[in-house]
């Protein structure tokens, strides 16, 4: 997982006619940008942004009464969120919804429940927003704090025609901010991509040790913001042991890498707690003695391939096999 903020800071400027756009706009954070599907509202820019290569997202489709929501949808697969604020500090939430709204439906989403205020919960939707729907991070809060007055609190939730996105988009009035767009979203697609690497044999392990010296193992996944294992993991982990059981005398470096996206120093945190992980696992559930493994953290700075693209960003998120030589 990766996260990087802006702080907050107020900016005035002039927005014409509030209008769906997908620029890339040169105050966005660095190595943010818009999911395909969901372009943002022309005047806007990128300010919090949080990925997961897989992750379970449940967006609300029903008012969250005090306890519970009265419905809501699920998908697992890549997620994002993020939190966009406007240069027009006037531009109304009710505009920007209706812009989501309007572009959302051109594309052929099913609008699954769209809601304001009130209407979400208590508070004026301040418990749905905070408490009740689960969509928005600490993080995400943080970045965009909800104005204590005036909230104008928005929310819509929707599908794509094929169900392969599900997002949930609020609307908002932020503190010291003003106007400003807070949304997760899910595509199972990209689990899919990720998944498109066939899980290699101990021999192909091997061939790629002798030859180049390393080896990317694709299918070590992790939990969302994370070094948790996920189960998925569990093949291509045992493929390891046994490769290094049937070569006693081979020694690793496990390293860890991710993309571009985010902090520096937080990915190479991150790079080196997953690689440690791995370790773990091979020691702990596989008996390989720990003597024969070391991790490291190379973060974002060895891609297999570009980071401007979200399915080379997949590709550079990764765990690596480099033999040793003595």
């Amino acid at each position: 997982m990766k996260t990087f903020f802006r702080k907050p800071e107020t900016t005035i400027g002039l927005l014409g006619m509030l209008m769906i756009a997908a620029p890339i706009m040169a105050n966005d954070i660095e190595g943010a940008g818009d999911h395909p599907e969901i372009p943002r509202v022309a005047g806007s820019s990128i300010v919090f942004y949080q990925t997961s290569d897989f992750d379970r997202l449940t967006v609300p489709t029903g008012r969250w009464d005090g306890d519970e929501l009265e419905s809501s949808e699920t998908l697992e697969g890549e997620v994002i969120r993020m939190s966009y604020t406007f240069e027009d500090t006037s531009t109304s939430t009710l505009r920007i919804k209706r812009s989501y709204l309007q572009e959302l439906e051109a594309r052929d989403f099913e609008i699954l429940y769209t809601a304001s205020g009130g209407e979400l919960s208590g508070g004026d939707g301040r418990l749905f927003f905070v408490h009740g729907s689960g969509l928005f991070t600490r993080g995400v809060r943080d970045c965009c704090r909800l104005a204590n007055r005036d909230r104008d609190i928005r929310y819509i939730a929707a599908r794509s025609a094929d169900g392969n996105v599900l997002v949930g988009i609020a609307a908002f009035n932020a503190r010291q901010i003003g106007p400003a767009v807070s949304l997760a979203v899910a595509t199972a697609d990209e689990m899919d991509d990720a998944m498109d690497h066939q899980p290699l044999t101990a021999d192909e392990m091997e061939t790629g040790l002798i030859e180049q010296g390393r080896v990317a193992i694709q299918n070590i996944l992790f939990a969302f913001d994370s070094d948790e294992i996920l189960p998925e993991s569990a093949e291509a982990l045992a493929t390891i042991a046994g490769l290094m059981q049937n070569r006693p005398d081979l020694e690793l470096v496990v390293v860890g890498h991710t993309d571009a996206v985010g902090d520096f120093d937080y990915n190479l945190r991150l790079s080196m707690d997953r690689a440690t992980a791995v370790v773990n696992e091979l020691v702990n559930q596989h008996g390989i003695a720990r003597e024969r493994l070391r991790p490291a953290g190379a973060g974002m700075m060895a891609p297999a391939t570009t980071n401007r693209t979200e399915s080379g960003r997949a590709e550079n998120r990764r765990v690596e096999l480099v033999e040793i030589v003595q």
